[in-house]
């Protein structure tokens, strides 16, 4: 069985390393807690409740169901076959060092008259479609597949963070993840926590920031692969990559997990950011991914509901 700990953050902790622009070694090495196995669980007591911060859980794969490996596998290809159909966002991510980084799902529109869209880039998706004729019906499972996939992941990790989102998404009429149209009684999927889904490749780094998100939770997750997008069970080379979270002063060793690694957390109170790394052999790169809820998109639903965009 694996094993818990718990860690009370102790009141006034802070960013050890804040004129670093990556928190270097030396300053890991000297002031933060390294993780890479078990499952740890971070909160504050403040006396009258307690404060929950982060979850992090490590699965390596030679522990792992043949199963799950699989659920993992159709998940990163389908999302690397999206690139045919979206836009590459890493320009509009500020923090963004050097990487690639792409998103899916809903988002506040940047069309004239739209409220709320999906990424999607038109004239791609226009030469997909008379190319290999594209199938709404077969993306929109494809998106269905994938979110009950994460829904049970995420359940597995941190159950009371999941209802959390799953009961916000509902509250507010959030497109769920899944849906390709917006209708404010059929969008949400009873099982969804998440509207949208960011993912990185390519030796993503970033430097340190708090998001600008809805006031819950996220899920992130670091899946070791090949180029090609294969799992990488073996001779993963990447070094680097730490995810560190330098409000809690501990960071993700990730060189060491050999397996996948989820964390949730809530990235709109915690600065956190994800370090240099490189593949000895150019073979491999780390898939990082988020489930997240934009802020800027609720807004925009919540004043469609207030019928703020009425003529």
């Amino acid at each position: 069985m694996k094993k818990m700990f718990h860690f009370c953050v102790p009141m006034g902790t802070s960013d050890p390393g804040p004129c670093e622009w990556f928190s270097s070694y030396q300053t890991l090495k000297k002031f933060y807690r390294p993780l890479y196995k078990n499952k740890v669980k971070f909160f504050s007591n403040l006396g009258t409740f307690v404060e929950n911060h982060m979850i992090v859980e490590f699965f390596p794969f030679e522990h792992m169901l043949e199963e799950r490996k699989k659920g993992w596998q159709e998940f990163v290809e389908f999302l690397l076959q999206g690139q045919n159909f979206i836009n590459d966002v890493s320009k509009k991510n500020s923090s963004l060092i050097s990487g690639t980084m792409y998103a899916e799902g809903w988002r506040k529109a940047q069309v004239t008259n739209q409220i709320d869209g999906r990424y999607i880039n038109q004239n791609s998706l226009n030469q997909q479609m008379t190319i290999k004729g594209f199938s709404q019906d077969e993306e929109a499972a494809g998106f269905m597949k994938m979110g009950n996939f994460l829904s049970t992941v995420f359940q597995e990790v941190a159950s009371e963070a999941y209802a959390s989102c799953k009961s916000y998404l509902k509250q507010q009429s959030i497109p769920s993840l899944s849906k390709m149209n917006y209708n404010q009684k059929e969008s949400y999927c009873p099982d969804y926590f998440s509207s949208a889904i960011t993912y990185t490749i390519n030796d993503f780094c970033n430097k340190a920031d708090v998001d600008n998100d809805t006031d819950n939770w996220t899920l992130i997750g670091f899946i070791p692969i090949k180029k090609g997008g294969d799992l990488a069970f073996e001779d993963f080379d990447v070094e680097g990559g730490e995810f560190v979270i330098r409000d809690l002063k501990v960071f993700i060793e990730l060189a060491k997990v050999k397996g996948i690694t989820l964390v949730v957390l809530k990235i709109n109170k915690l600065k956190h950011q994800t370090i240099p790394s490189k593949s000895a052999s150019g073979l491999f790169t780390r898939f990082g991914f988020s489930c997240k809820i934009s802020k800027n998109m609720s807004i925009t639903i919540e004043k469609y509901h207030r019928d703020h965009y009425e003529d």
